[in-house]
């Protein structure tokens, strides 16, 4: 198979294929770099990290999955380096094209896999998500993509990051294939919900910019058209779950990479040069407290799926930044984004960005469930999708 890569979104092409009958027969994808292919390098978004790292002797378990179900494995694709931002622009390897809106970023951490499923380079292609690695560059390329449940976990093989909120995630051109995805890679339904009813999450709507809102507001009257209601954590909340989840992700960051940061003192773009010296300070107790607010925290999120919801609410709170923003602008965006990640990561729950295009403008809009009820939540998106086609 020739691959031809204008996007910059491959870091090597592949040819892979185990299988020629599976529910993936036919269809084509690639792995981001912190992911293990046998024979090859996985270079963690860093060109240190690949010098200093021997190849990988098996498959990552994902891998190995999807193969196994008839998929073709063509790439390996770019990433943020060490997983650490939410933007794409690699400082090493630089930025994959977003074909969607070629002026803008793609969005990271996975930044090469949602530019190649955009691009029409695979029909779907594997992520990370910690903070938002899949969901941001989802709806930055215009691109179906899916954070599972965080007990759906098949990490063997894949750099760790932050271990407590890894997950495998992806991106799809079509509903239809990222769903049957999941019925390879995710276990059965653990949790009855049956999702009936919208409940609109206020906050993340509430700082989500003037555009996102004219673009998305065919979608959400769509969706008040049936059971809908309006729900609030409150901004105290928010501001205590962001406090928390960067120390958990800062405290497990450092801890997973410090030995090898300090032997091989690999230099860091802007942005995450500054966030491990910030995670380098975080202390075992401020991880602590963390975990109890997540303890603490359970009961009020899980009051949001009361009646069958599905929470509605941005994925991002606007469009991709423009490539040429200014770092103090690209910083100020990231931060606000984790607002609206945050839930998902923090509490295990699996949430999917379905794009919403008007014109040359792409957004995401997600769909968050309850933990252990993903393949209803992505029934209930097909479903949302069946009967709005002409929004994406």
């Amino acid at each position: 198979m020739v691959i031809v890569d204008d996007y910059n979104a491959l870091t090597v092409k592949l040819d892979i294929q185990t299988s020629d009958s599976g529910a993936l027969k036919d269809k084509t994808f690639a792995v981001k770099e912190n992911i293990d292919v046998d024979g090859f390098v996985s270079t963690n978004g860093h060109p240190v990290w690949a010098r200093t790292h021997e190849k990988a002797s098996t498959n990552a378990e994902v891998v190995d999955r999807l193969l196994q179900a008839g998929a073709h494995l063509i790439g390996k694709s770019h990433m943020d380096e060490m997983a650490y931002s939410l933007l794409g622009a690699n400082p090493h390897f630089g930025a994959p094209i977003n074909k969607t809106q070629p002026d803008r970023l793609p969005g990271g951490s996975s930044s090469g896999s949602a530019a190649a499923v955009a691009a029409g380079l695979t029909d779907f292609a594997i992520g990370t998500d910690t903070g938002g690695s899949c969901r941001a560059p989802a709806s930055f390329c215009g691109v179906f993509g899916f954070r599972p449940s965080s007990q759906s976990k098949n990490m063997r093989g894949v750099i760790p990051m932050s271990r407590s909120l890894d997950v495998i995630g992806w991106f799809a051109q079509d509903i239809d294939c990222l769903a049957t995805v999941a019925k390879v890679l995710l276990p059965e339904d653990t949790t009855a919900i049956g999702y009936e009813e919208a409940t609109f999450l206020a906050e993340p709507f509430a700082d989500a910019e003037a555009e996102y809102m004219e673009i998305a507001q065919t979608a959400i009257h769509r969706l008040k058209s049936g059971p809908w209601r309006t729900a609030s954590l409150g901004e105290d909340f928010f501001t205590q779950a962001l406090m928390h989840f960067r120390n958990l992700q800062g405290y497990e960051v450092w801890s997973e990479h410090q030995s090898w940061i300090l032997t091989h003192q690999p230099q860091f773009g802007p942005g995450v040069s500054e966030r491990l010296k910030i995670a380098a300070t975080v202390t075992k107790a401020d991880k602590q407290a963390a975990e109890k607010f997540i303890d603490t925290s359970r009961c009020a999120v899980d009051a949001l799926f009361a009646d069958a919801s599905v929470i509605i609410m941005p994925t991002t709170p606007g469009l991709a930044p423009k490539i040429d923003e200014s770092l103090e602008s690209l910083d100020r965006l990231r931060y606000a984004m984790l607002k609206f990640f945050l839930i998902s990561s923090l509490f295990g729950l699996p949430q999917i960005s379905i794009p919403i295009k008007n014109q040359r403008r792409t957004i995401g809009l997600s769909f968050v469930g309850k933990s252990g009820a993903d393949h209803q939540l992505l029934d209930f998106a097909k479903n949302f999708c069946a009967h709005n086609n002409n929004l994406h």
